[in-house]
């Protein structure tokens, strides 16, 4: 792998978003709990937050990409149609190429929930290459 970007433990981003009716339960097809935050634009969020901490430095165009690996959230309190949530996160933890991020989730009342986010930096084409011989397989099998 070429060299590390450099990255430090307590870098953070934070990332707002209005919701709007397509990032309710509603928006997404869940009528019983109507214009409440869904989960997975709560999960996005988090996300892409964590992915902002790594874009300043990241060497996309050596070929690199991160993936999420791991997840781990909560909702401690609803938010709904119209609010703002903004969610922040904070590189806790470097190990090789694996990043762990602490995430909290907010809105203009308080504190929405927790987190915390595991992504890993990879090649590209070396995925792609993973991903072909996985499929390969699947070839064999649906003639």
């Amino acid at each position: 792998m070429e060299k590390m970007p450099e990255y430090k433990v307590g870098m953070s981003a934070v990332l707002q978003k209005r919701i709007e009716e397509s990032d309710t339960a509603r928006g997404m097809g869940r009528d019983s709990l109507e214009t409440l935050l869904a989960t997975p634009t709560y999960v996005d969020l988090m996300i892409r937050a964590a992915i902002e901490v790594l874009k300043p430095n990241f060497p996309y165009q050596s070929g690199f990409i991160t993936v999420g690996t791991a997840m781990t959230f909560n909702h401690q309190a609803p938010s709904a149609l119209g609010m703002t949530v903004s969610v922040k996160a904070t590189l806790a933890k470097i190990d090789g190429n694996r990043f762990y991020f602490d995430i909290e989730a907010f809105d203009e009342v308080g504190v929405i929930g927790r987190g915390t986010h595991e992504r890993q930096m990879v090649k590209l084409q070396g995925l792609l290459d993973k991903v072909r011989e996985r499929t390969a397989s699947l070839a064999h099998h649906i003639k």
